[in-house]
C-alpha cells in the first residue's frame, strides 16, 4: 500500500485554486497552537504577543467558514475580526503595536 503526504503549500494551493474559495483571516483574542491548525480547517496559526492570535489560509466556501467560527465558539474564544480577500496579502498586515517599533 502506498500513500502520498500532502504538504502545506500543495493543500493550500489546491484550496486556492477551489473556485469558491477565499483566503481568510481570522482575529481571535486567546492562544492555540499550532496542533489546532487541522481541526480548524487547516488555518495557518500566528501568535501574537498581545494575547491574540490570527488564523490564516483559505476556506472553500461560507460553510467552511461557519465551522470554524462554530469551533472557536465552542473553544469559548472571542472573535475580533474576520477579513476576506480574493488573494492573500503579499506581506503579514501589521498590528498597532508594530508602529510603535518603527518610530
Amino acid at each position: 500500500m502506498v500513500t502520498a503526504q500532502v504538504t502545506d503549500n500543495e493543500a493550500c494551493n489546491a484550496l486556492a485554486s477551489h473556485p469558491g474559495s477565499r483566503f481568510f483571516e481570522i482575529y481571535v483574542k486567546g492562544h492555540l497552537n499550532s496542533q489546532w491548525s487541522d481541526w480548524l480547517g487547516g488555518l495557518q496559526v500566528r501568535l501574537l504577543d498581545s494575547g491574540e492570535m490570527i488564523l490564516s489560509g483559505y476556506l472553500v466556501d461560507q460553510a467552511a467558514l461557519m465551522g470554524v467560527l462554530n469551533r472557536l465558539y465552542n473553544l469559548n474564544l472571542t472573535l475580533l475580526s474576520v477579513n476576506s480577500e480574493i488573494q492573500p496579502p503579499l506581506q503579514p498586515r501589521m498590528q498597532p503595536s508594530d508602529d510603535a517599533s518603527l518610530a
